[in-house]
């Protein structure tokens, strides 16, 4: 049932009214969320974010659980990023130590390579992710729509029980 209800919110988020920046800004805010393992505290602040602007909540939670299973894979890359930061430029020492002796900083688990690392790889890719994304929706929606219809899977597909779901928020 949660694929299922995966597959129908993609499709709603494709065929809806809603702009291709919120869905584009949604899906770079769940790369934050989903690539950084993130302590408690920030995973709030971008949860008050997400309702205090005016962004695709289901975009976002679509790309937090595509990210987190992408954020394993970069996990290490990420803890070697973290150990260069931390560890290797020492001239970064001074900041570091000033920034973890400032109230609720040292909540945020930047200290650990991981987090530091996962949490600046995001940050790097949030501009890009954004940028492809909305250009994505834009193509989808305006040249790919169309084809995808006249396709012999979608022909298949409009004989599968999931169909239904598509035929519901397709644009007419």
């Amino acid at each position: 049932m949660f694929w299922i209800n995966l597959v129908k919110g993609f499709i709603q988020i494709l065929h809806s009214n809603i702009t291709p920046g919120e869905i584009a800004f949604g899906v770079s805010i769940g790369l934050i969320v989903g690539l950084t393992p993130l302590s408690l505290i920030l995973k709030l602040l971008f949860y008050i974010f997400l309702l205090i602007f005016n962004i695709n909540r289901a975009a976002t939670f679509l790309s937090i659980i595509i990210f987190s299973i992408i954020g394993h894979f970069i996990d290490p890359l990420s803890d070697k990023l973290g150990y260069l930061l931390l560890v290797k430029l020492e001239f970064l020492t001074p900041f570091w130590t000033t920034l973890y002796n400032t109230p609720l900083i040292p909540y945020t688990r930047f200290n650990n390579t991981l987090v530091l690392g996962s949490f600046v790889v995001s940050i790097i890719f949030f501009i890009p992710v954004y940028i492809s994304t909305k250009k994505l929706v834009i193509l989808y929606r305006t040249n790919i729509a169309k084809k995808v219809e006249n396709t012999k899977i979608m022909k298949l597909f409009k004989l599968s029980a999931i169909y239904s779901i598509y035929d519901r928020y397709r644009p007419k």
